[in-house]
């Protein structure tokens, strides 16, 4: 059986794709996946922040091994000098071990800028995905933004979702590939496909609602009044109350789907085009800011920082929140998708170790060409034949 880190010899390059948490996994599992189709980089896939272990579970949920993980010291306090100071030392042991050509991290997580800072003092390039600022205020989100300001002072090769990054000089090493989680597949939920189909093509808006606890069944209440008052929403509701008589009620109705299980990465791809989530895991409602989604938090904790998009309420409360949030929504809608943003990734960073000549998919550079002038060819001609 093949070791993945005992080397290839028919690579020469190899990049740890460094992730910390599950929305850094639905970004980095595609390029893994894009890397290995493509067979000119190895991929190493490493599961570390303060949840190692789920990450770990994220990278096998979507289909990627996970080659590396990366413990904490059991000792280790939930502060964020501690964690950070515990993820330093073990994350440039694993750079001097690998010695990787590359470092491919993504966003402003904590994992993501000590991976970026430990690769730089080793003079390793960093591939920043998701590069750029993300707002104008250095404390929203925080501490994710100054992380990923940080990270765009660290890279070598920058990777935005859209455009030139956001008032950032980020130097000319700029390449946009779009949001890498749209390459993720399907759910396998057929249900969930064909809601999130209907999200995508009729610009509908979709609220998740993921509820274990019988102490949540308020939150359910308000629902149906959702649905008449919004009628370009789609719900879909998972979870142990998924199973009880008011959400299989809700189930008949043609914009709610209702599945008490969904696979992990089902869940993450349905998180991911959520505009609401409505949630008592807490675990989840963390998971949602890094997916671009806003969470409420049924009955639960909730220390609130600098633009921070977890609401926490209680049960009775969620109708109008949510409503509240929907009204206050100014149309955001799933970013247009070709697929490709993975295969993108991977052909720029195939580009910075010079394994092809151009940065752009051969389809990119197709669409960019210049479309002929018919009507000054045909003149043209004309004038010839005259003369």
């Amino acid at each position: 059986m093949f070791d993945p880190l005992a080397g290839d010899l028919d690579h020469e390059h190899d990049v740890l794709l460094v992730a910390g948490s599950r929305p850094e996994v639905a970004r980095l599992a595609p390029v893994a996946a894009s890397i290995a189709a493509a067979d000119r980089i190895r991929a190493i896939t490493v599961a570390t922040g303060a949840d190692p272990m789920g990450v770990h579970e994220a990278f096998d949920a979507f289909g990627v091994p996970t080659d590396i993980t990366i413990l904490l010291p059991l000792d280790t306090a939930p502060g964020v000098a501690d964690v950070a100071a515990a993820l330093m030392t073990r994350l440039d042991r694993l750079m001097v071990d690998q010695d990787p050509s590359a470092v491919l991290v993504h966003g402003g997580g904590l994992a993501a800028e000590v991976a970026a800072t430990v690769a730089f003092w080793r003079r390793i390039p960093v591939v920043h995905m998701q590069a750029g600022m993300g707002t104008d205020d250095l404390l929203c989100p925080f501490p994710q933004e100054a992380h990923r300001r940080v990270i765009g002072q660290l890279a070598s090769l920058f990777l935005t979702t859209s455009g030139a990054a956001l008032g950032s000089p980020l130097g000319p090493n700029v390449l946009t590939i779009g949001d890498t989680v749209n390459s993720l597949p399907r759910p396998e939920d057929v249900r969930c496909a064909d809601a999130l189909g209907r999200v995508r093509d009729d610009m509908r808006r979709l609220v998740l609602v993921a509820l274990d606890r019988p102490s949540s069944h308020s939150a359910l209440a308000g629902i149906a009044s959702l649905l008449e008052r919004h009628s370009d929403i789609e719900v879909v509701i998972t979870g142990e109350l998924a199973r009880d008589e008011p959400s299989l009620s809700l189930g008949r109705h043609p914009r709610v789907v209702v599945t008490p299980e969904p696979s992990m990465s089902d869940l993450l791809v349905v998180l991911a085009a959520a505009t609401v989530l409505v949630s008592d895991d807490p675990d989840l409602v963390t998971d949602a800011p890094g997916l671009g989604t806003v969470a409420v938090l049924v009955d639960g904790p909730n220390v609130p920082q600098p633009g921070d998009s977890i609401r926490s309420i209680g049960g009775s409360s969620v109708s109008p929140t949510v409503a509240q949030i929907l009204d206050g929504d100014h149309g955001r809608r799933p970013a247009p998708s070709d697929g490709l943003e993975a295969a993108r990734a991977e052909q720029a960073v195939a580009w910075m170790f010079g394994l092809c000549r151009s940065p752009h998919l051969a389809e990119d550079e197709a669409a960019a060409e210049p479309v002929e002038d018919i009507t000054a060819s045909s003149a043209d001609a004309e004038e010839s034949s005259d003369a």
